[in-house]
């Protein structure tokens, strides 16, 4: 059964074509998810990306509704892929993008009546459709730009490493999207808490979580029964996931046949930590297409996620598609998705003690573990499909049509 978010009431409208409604995003993201969506539910008139056509086009998206600016990322991905570049060469590029990108969106916005912005894209464009009398949504992935750096320039201390900030352009945009919009959408709680922790009125703020692809996203295996404990990690290895935590109560974890498996691409910068810390019993993978994922997820007893920041973590929802109990910090937006207990476990960011005692309570009770597994499962599908998404969306968007008009 699908359920919508309770602070939201959605209403059909009585004419669908009294609803026009534009996306800009940067590469997939959730928008083609709700791009898609939003044209079943008669809605779409344009999706813009930074996709070149030929990644961007998808069959349950019409490509006449689809508008793509690759240049300037195009050029970015090539400067990455030569040997010897570094990444902090790439802030004027990521500057040149975002000033270039949200221009462009807005000399190509057609006649609608709501935008919605991921963040850093649509600041010209939401005040264009403001101006013209219509909605501008800013969706924001994470937590608060500004709360965002300084939570990543302290991590990055402790470990003896400098974190390049975002360039001063990038959060002044960001910073005046936020002003501009008419709502601010996040994925969870904890991103809503550093909107506010930054002044911005918690009214102004929506939580929508994320939904998951149930077809894509299904049990297509099981976990071993002859007594291993395989733990598993998906997502990039670093210090914003809270990769070393994890591998500190990993190597304290005792265990006679623990396994953990790490699904994710390793950036240069964490490499002189992953030396310093044991990798007994630690299998990576690297990045693998995203089908094959639940490859992994059906055959794992626990997915673990001890990150220091994010939005919400799509990799969560998907694991309970697949049975999966997931044991996160709040600050991957868990507590929006599953309860303490039932289907998972919410620890403590930045805890490896509290990591141990997870894992040594699901390794010691397999009939527990039953338990979360079959309740994850049944959470996955209460928290619906993209569909779901969509309807929460659109009752954000109605709830602020509502608010011009008074």
């Amino acid at each position: 059964m699908k359920k919508v978010n309770s602070e939201l009431a959605f209403t059909e409208p009585s004419s669908k074509s009294k609803l026009r409604i534009c996306q800009a995003t940067w590469v997939r993201f959730h928008h083609f998810d709700l791009a898609h969506e939003l044209h079943e539910m008669g809605y779409l008139e344009r999706i813009f990306t930074c996709l070149p056509p030929w990644f961007a086009n998808r069959e349950d998206v019409p490509k006449e509704k689809i508008f793509c600016n690759y240049l300037v990322q195009g050029i970015r991905r090539i400067l990455w892929q030569l040997p010897g570049f570094r990444r902090q060469w790439d802030a004027p590029f990521a500057v040149l993008e975002t000033a270039t990108y949200g221009r462009w969106v807005a000399r190509k916005l057609p006649e609608c009546d709501v935008f919605i912005g991921i963040s850093g894209s649509g600041l010209h464009a939401g005040r264009l459709i403001r101006k013209r009398g219509g909605v501008y949504i800013c969706d924001r992935c994470s937590s608060h730009i500004r709360a965002q750096n300084d939570n990543l320039v302290q991590e990055y201390a402790r470990w003896g490493l400098q974190f390049r900030r975002d360039a001063d352009f990038l959060i002044r945009n960001e910073e005046a999207e936020y002003a501009e919009a008419d709502v601010i959408t996040v994925p969870a709680r904890f991103a809503k808490a550093t909107f506010v922790s930054q002044g911005i009125s918690a009214d102004k703020i929506r939580v929508v979580p994320y939904g998951v692809n149930l077809e894509e996203f299904h049990p297509v295996g099981s976990p071993p029964e002859d007594g291993t404990f395989r733990l598993l990690f998906v997502g990039q290895v670093s210090l914003r996931k809270g990769i070393p935590y994890l591998l500190e109560a990993f190597s304290k974890f005792k265990h006679p046949k623990k396994e953990m498996v790490i699904v994710g691409g390793v950036p240069p910068e964490i490499i002189p930590i992953l030396k310093q810390l044991s990798m007994e019993k630690i299998r990576m993978v690297g990045v693998v297409p995203r089908r094959e994922v639940k490859d992994f997820m059906s055959t794992s007893h626990a997915l673990v996620l001890p990150s220091i920041e994010e939005g919400l973590a799509l990799v969560q929802a998907q694991a309970l598609a697949c049975g999966l109990p997931v044991i996160a910090t709040p600050n991957t937006g868990s507590e929006d998705l599953f309860t303490h207990g039932v289907e998972g476990l919410v620890i403590p960011a930045r805890n490896p003690t509290a990591l141990v005692e997870a894992f040594e309570s699901l390794a010691a009770s397999p009939a527990h573990r039953s338990e979360l597994a079959r309740n994850a499962s049944l959470r996955a599908h209460e928290i619906g499909g993209w569909t779901t998404y969509a309807i929460n969306i659109v009752a954000v968007i109605q709830e602020a049509i509502e608010r011009r008009k008074q």
